[in-house]
């Protein structure tokens, strides 16, 4: 369940970028959200790999814990203000792709050693795409993207918190 809420709060800047390629006028095609999927799966296969392949252990609790408070200082002080023209080209895709994966890839690191690979890729790639698929489609309700950056802030201090102590 941890690995789950872990994917979903690494992921929440993908709502962002969703309401941000909405309000751009930006038509995003099954064909994007296809190379964003896969751009997402081989990153997080990559760094997996290379991590475990290692025998990295730079990832304890204290610097994970460490992790979590950068990025929500970085969440709410983000600035997702970027803008594409019309259709996203592959190039656009694979880099909003990269972007979008490291601050998963960086904790989904936490959980190598305890979970199989394809669970840890499989649910941080879902809940990438599916939060910005979800900023995407429902990018009227989410007017105000302010408040997305402190709930983000906020989740990621909670995720801190409770790393310290379970």
């Amino acid at each position: 369940m941890f690995l789950i809420v872990n994917s979903i709060v690494a992921s929440l800047d993908g709502l962002i970028i969703g309401i941000g390629l909405k309000l751009a006028k930006t038509k995003l095609t099954k064909r994007n959200i296809v190379t964003i999927l896969l751009g997402n799966i081989f990153i997080y296969t990559l760094f997996l790999t290379l991590y475990y392949y290692f025998h990295l252990t730079f990832m304890t609790k204290t610097i994970s814990t460490i992790l979590y408070l950068i990025l929500a200082c970085l969440s709410f002080k983000d600035d997702k203000n970027k803008t594409y023209n019309g259709k996203l080209t592959f190039l656009e895709c694979t880099l909003l792709a990269l972007t979008h994966s490291l601050d998963g890839t960086l904790v989904s690191l936490n959980f190598v050693y305890n979970y199989k690979f394809i669970h840890i890729i499989s649910i941080f790639s879902f809940s990438s795409i599916t939060l910005l698929l979800i900023g995407y489609y429902f990018a009227s309700i989410f007017k105000t993207t302010e408040k997305k950056e402190i709930i983000s802030a906020l989740l990621f201090l909670l995720l801190a918190i409770f790393n310290q102590f379970f």
